[in-house]
């Protein structure tokens, strides 16, 4: 027996059914009064419920009261026991200096208890140990934590406790992965989840469905990872697990943001930073923010994500939980860096990289982030040479270097230091460091064992060189090796889900078509990037590719000409240069981007299967019966017409004098709306009426019967669809 003589309450004690257990010894108590050891083993179990529930707080208090009892009636057994339930609860507090302080006072009182059975004693000997582990893996003390867990696990193996070796398992996965061993660790967790499944502990079957699914999250294998957090959240639903709940709702909600859900994962996140606060669970609290601050970076809203990012930053958990703080540093560094601004980008990228360089953290996979002191050379390496202060690059690839031979069992380490060397030749100006530079980026992109991450970079890389190549010779082989280069970024960003990088690659396609004077495809290639950003809500950049849009039917007559005239491709290389040129490639970042809004001047409502009006709406003064208007306005239904019918189905704009056209068209409807201005602001109102429109049965039913039967709708729907035009197209502000 490890815990009582009692063969229901050891076994349920001992194999993690607290409230079983609790069930058990109130019985117990309907028939006799409890003794004083059964009172104290009742808040034992009392503290691990509120453990499983996520209700750490009280967890701490029931099991202080279970030490004070257990020293007043000199019960040494229980007083550890109370220790060992304190200091489960709070290492969930993130309270690991009090957890240390705990555990050491555990261990001197195991070490003075004469007279318990040896069987129990290597019980909570293995306890404690299995609990150092824990503070070590948070606080990264690596090697003292696979210390503590190996002597841990052997323990609990010579003991033949199946129940224990579950956590301790599941403990060395989490450690092992998290320093870049994923394979590692997945066998660690597959053996704890077997374990939990053959025993059915359910806590253990949850915690582990929640570590495997991180590790699908790293290994890029997103079907497996909606498939372990479906799984574990539908094994919690309507149970009171706050904590796991929070932990799989927050592996669901980096599985929407991979899937491009933008708006789904932050409601998500939203949902579990409540949660948090309700549970007080600090450390989630902070990742909370930190993932809400994420949504916000990725749509291109810098201002709002950085203040959530300072709401990580300035929850307690930073200051206790190393291993976070210069994870938080490193993203408030990258946001002030798209923003412009250099020194403040770079004071809080050495505040990571110290912070990294203290603990040491060559590398470093918890949940959904991927940090490193190499990753932090490489920020502060681009972010130098961006903003064209380089001074200390030089020392920052040395840097990069020594911890690359240091370290030779880490090859990301040695692809970074690489990438970068390839960054840093690149940004000289004599021809032979640039060359050298795409010497080493084709290196990198041919070797089958290089990171994904640093693939991409290096593909964007040797694509710029290539353009500063293309640039110097109008040579029509580079121009091919450059759509090449293209192409396989673009399988890349399908097959992985990359939605920014497959929008920004079909940009950039566009404007090859472009310099190929293939004006139609450019088109195409435009409005598909066009809706990838718009669908994912990746509204800054949505908003660049549509004023690059604009700017092309601004500039369509001189298009034209060159294709008429057939112009050489060095020469319209050299004519174009800014326009073809002025992004260079992939994550470029979006600055002085035109923020005026569309002016209205005309919507109207036609039925796709015979061109009847069904609803029009002016918004200004104008002659609609204007011949010039008015013809150019049914050219444009006509050319929309035949494209949305067309394979491609790739018009969604057209310019007829200075007037901009846009289309929508959802089942047998088709939405137009004629503006001045910007398309981006006017394609968002359009859409913002689209689905208002099909949100609301009564006018959707009505439009659609209206074009079935050829017959006008109600003055009833026409005037609650002149209120919703109200508030689209005339509110001001849409986009802040």
């Amino acid at each position: 027996m490890f815990f009582s003589n009692d063969e229901e309450l050891e076994y349920n004690i001992t194999h993690g059914k607290f409230k079983q257990a609790l069930e058990h010894l109130n019985s117990i108590k309907k028939e006799k009064s409890l003794s004083d050891d059964e009172v104290l083993i009742g808040k034992y179990i009392q503290s691990f419920i509120y453990l499983d529930s996520g209700n750490f707080k009280k967890g701490v208090e029931i099991a202080e009261e279970m030490m004070n009892d257990a020293q007043e009636k000199f019960n040494y057994i229980r007083e550890l026991d109370a220790i060992i339930a304190r200091a489960e609860n709070s290492i969930s507090l993130a309270l690991f200096n009090d957890s240390l302080d705990l555990i050491s006072q555990g261990e001197l009182l195991l070490n003075n208890i004469e007279y318990m059975p040896v069987v129990q004693l290597k019980y909570r000997e293995s306890y404690l140990l299995y609990l150092k582990g824990r503070v070590y893996r948070s606080t990264h003390n690596i090697l003292e934590g696979i210390q503590s867990f190996k002597k841990a696990y052997k323990i609990r193996r010579d003991l033949e406790d199946k129940y224990g070796l579950i956590w301790i398992l599941l403990s060395l996965g989490v450690l092992t992965y998290a320093f870049g061993d994923l394979n590692k660790g997945y066998n660690y967790c597959k053996k704890s989840l077997a374990l939990s499944e053959e025993l059915n502990v359910e806590i253990g079957i949850m915690w582990n469905l929640i570590h495997i699914g991180w590790i699908k999250f790293h290994l890029r294998d997103l079907k497996s990872m909606f498939y372990y957090a479906n799984k574990c959240l539908s094994i919690c639903e309507n149970k009171d697990y706050k904590s796991i709940i929070s932990h799989c709702s927050y592996l669901m909600g980096y599985f929407l943001v991979k899937e491009g859900d933008l708006n789904k994962a932050l409601s998500y996140f939203e949902k579990i930073l409540e949660i948090n606060k309700d549970i007080e669970d600090r450390a989630l609290t902070a990742l909370s923010y930190f993932s809400i601050g994420s949504i916000f970076q990725r749509k291109g809203e810098l201002r709002k994500s950085l203040k959530y990012y300072m709401k990580s930053l300035d929850t307690p958990i930073a200051e206790d939980k190393a291993r976070l703080k210069p994870i938080y540093f490193s993203a408030i560094g990258k946001v002030y860096g798209e923003l412009g601004d250099f020194s403040t980008a770079k004071i809080y990228l050495l505040k990571a990289l110290k912070l990294l360089k203290e603990k040491g953290i060559f590398i470093l996979l918890f949940h959904n982030f991927s940090n490193s002191i190499a990753k932090t050379y490489h920020y502060l390496i681009n972010l130098s040479i961006e903003n064209n202060s380089t001074e200390n690059v030089e020392e920052y690839l040395k840097n990069l270097h020594d911890i690359s031979i240091k370290n030779p069992e880490v090859k990301q380490i040695k692809q970074i230091y690489y990438l970068n060397k390839a960054i840093i030749l690149k940004s000289k100006l004599r021809l032979r460091d640039k060359m050298q530079a795409a010497i080493i980026l084709k290196e990198i992109c041919n070797d089958e064992t290089v990171d994904q991450e640093i693939l991409i970079e290096a593909m964007v890389n040797l694509c710029e060189i290539l353009i500063y190549e293309l640039e110097l010779t109008g040579d029509m082989i580079i121009l091919q090796e450059i759509e090449e280069l293209c192409d396989k970024l673009l399988k890349i960003s399908q097959t992985q889900y990359l939605y920014e990088l497959l929008a920004e690659t079909y940009f950039f396609k566009a404007k090859i078509s472009l310099i190929k004077l293939d004006i139609d495809t450019t088109r195409i290639l435009l409005t598909k990037a066009q809706k990838i950003a718009n669908k994912h809500d990746l509204r800054l950049l949505a908003n660049k590719i549509s004023n690059e849009h604009d700017s092309l039917l601004v500039n369509l007559e001189e298009w034209e000409d060159r294709v008429k005239r057939n112009v050489p491709l060095q020469e319209r290389i050299n004519e174009s240069k800014h326009e073809f040129l002025f992004s260079k490639m992939i994550s470029t970042k979006i600055k002085h981007q035109p923020k005026e809004a569309d002016m209205p001047i005309y919507l109207v409502i036609l039925s796709i299967i015979d061109g009847h009006c069904l609803y029009s709406r002016a918004f200004e003064d104008i002659n609609l019966f204007d011949g010039d208007l008015i013809a150019g306005f049914i050219s444009a239904i006509n050319m929309f017409g035949k494209e949305a019918f067309s394979s491609s189905g790739s018009i969604d704009r057209i310019k007829h004098g200075e007037y901009l056209i846009i289309f929508r068209s959802k089942e047998n409807l088709l939405y137009g709306y004629v503006f001045k201005g910007q398309s981006y602001s006017a394609i968002t109102k359009l859409e913002n009426l689209v689905v208002n429109i099909e949100n609301s049965e009564n006018i959707s039913k009505e439009l659609s019967f209206s074009a079935n039967n050829y017959i006008d709708i109600s003055n009833k729907i026409q005037l609650i669809v002149d209120q919703l035009c109200d508030q689209t197209f005339l509110r001001k502000n849409l986009q802040e």
